[in-house]
């Protein structure tokens, strides 16, 4: 059964939020700011995507 590009896309931010907040968590508890700001890209950009097809919805209507 074929999946459709939404959920791939949504399975993609999901995964890369969760990569990132597991980044963040890692790299405070081992002191390591590379692993955090690396985790806070990641977060970033999982959560970018949404916040501006949110964005995009409030302007059409």
């Amino acid at each position: 059964m074929p999946i459709s590009q939404a959920k791939k896309l949504t399975l993609f931010v999901v995964i890369g939020a969760a990569f990132g907040l597991f980044c963040i968590v890692l790299g405070t508890s081992e002191q390591n700011p590379v692993l955090m700001g690396t985790g806070t890209l990641a977060l970033l950009g999982g959560l970018a995507l949404p916040l501006m097809a949110t964005a995009r919805r409030r302007t059409r209507r």
